[in-house]
């Protein structure tokens, strides 16, 4: 008997199957520029990339991201989709700061620890392994809050510009403070619950911005599964958005009740080991960087920034995209990371 062909959706479905099965399988391999340990702090580790051809700009970027949250290689996703690999192309020397996963062990570190001691220890270590005279210091995220206030405490760091990327500054702006009010959210008896502040807490908070975003993954999956090009790309960043890492709790709760709750960075009221931090006292030149759909950090909350500190050579951008494209994906190499690069050539 002769076998009847396959209908199109007959074969159709055969595809939708096999990119389902490829998409649930094997994780993505990421985070594969190469790279080597030079530095370290407690569960800090720092990484450097070695530029192109001995490189060709003499200044460093050393980047420091979000503390806990999520994984840092979404800075080096996959080849393609890498800022880590487009630096290197660019002859850029690249530091990149992953401050490890934190366990109980690590429940009464705060942020003194983290800002008047891991942050400039890194910095000095990166500026002493690059033999440059000062780096650019880099904050992405949660790491503008801790870098700025780092750098206002300790003005002497050897840092010669200073970059921001989606980084909260005036917290009275946005979502979240409106969700970690007073009398809303109850920061002491919240953390006193935990020995850390979960993943899956984390998790919850950031998935409230947007309840629908699973759905709309999931509608993405279904109508580019078979897709072979597309689900390479959506396997390494689904792998680093289901990665959720704890929080130090006595951090959580410093974070909550002195930046969403009293909003004292850009008011000039927060202190480092007790003394109060002044945005003006940076005078470096300050790259300033919004994204225009950012839901977790709104370009007007990023821009306090350029308003705040006292450098005369001082730039906001808000660009096209959301908080995590304007890092990685295609619009993020082909608009953003080139505009980075032209301010770190100008001020090399």
């Amino acid at each position: 008997m002769t076998q009847a062909p396959a209908f199109e959706t007959d074969t159709e479905l055969l595809r939708m199957a096999q990119g389902l099965r490829d998409a649930l399988g094997a994780p993505a391999p990421v985070a594969l520029s190469r790279r080597i340990p030079v530095g370290f702090r407690g569960k800090a580790r720092m990484y450097y990339y070695p530029p192109k051809d001995g490189g060709r700009l003499k200044t460093p970027l050393v980047l420091f991201p979000y503390l806990g949250i999520s994984r840092p290689y979404i800075f080096d996703l996959r080849p393609g989709e890498s800022f880590a690999e487009f630096l290197y192309e660019e002859g850029v020397p690249f530091y990149l700061v992953d401050w490890g996963i934190f366990g109980p062990e690590d429940r009464d570190m705060g942020m003194d620890n983290v800002i008047a001691d891991m942050v400039p220890a890194l910095v000095q270590q990166a500026a002493r392994h690059s033999g440059a005279d000062g780096v650019t210091l880099f904050g992405y995220c949660m790491g503008v809050p801790m870098t700025t206030s780092a750098l206002a405490a300790q003005p002497s760091l050897p840092v010669k510009n200073y970059l921001s990327m989606v980084g909260p500054i005036d917290f009275s702006i946005g979502e979240f403070p409106m969700m970690t009010t007073d009398d809303r959210f109850d920061v002491d008896s919240i953390v006193e619950t935990f020995d850390m502040m979960p993943a899956e807490f984390v998790r919850s908070g950031f998935k409230m911005l947007n309840p629908l975003g699973d759905l709309s993954q999931a509608q993405a999956l279904l109508q580019n599964v078979s897709d072979p090009q597309w689900l390479v790309g959506y396997k390494a960043m689904n792998r680093w958005a289901s990665e959720w890492l704890p929080l130090p709790k006595q951090f959580f709760r410093q974070w909550v009740r002195h930046f969403y709750q009293g909003n004292e960075l850009v008011q000039g009221k927060f202190r480092v080991m007790g003394e109060a931090v002044s945005l003006r006292d940076i005078t470096v030149p300050v790259l300033c960087v919004g994204a225009s759909r950012d839901d977790i950090v709104p370009p007007a909350c990023a821009k306090a920034l350029v308003d705040s500190v006292g450098s005369a050579d001082k730039k906001f951008l808000e660009l096209e995209g959301g908080h995590i494209s304007v890092v990685a994906g295609r619009r993020a190499r082909q608009v953003v990371w080139p505009a980075l690069l032209e301010w770190l050539q100008e001020h090399d």
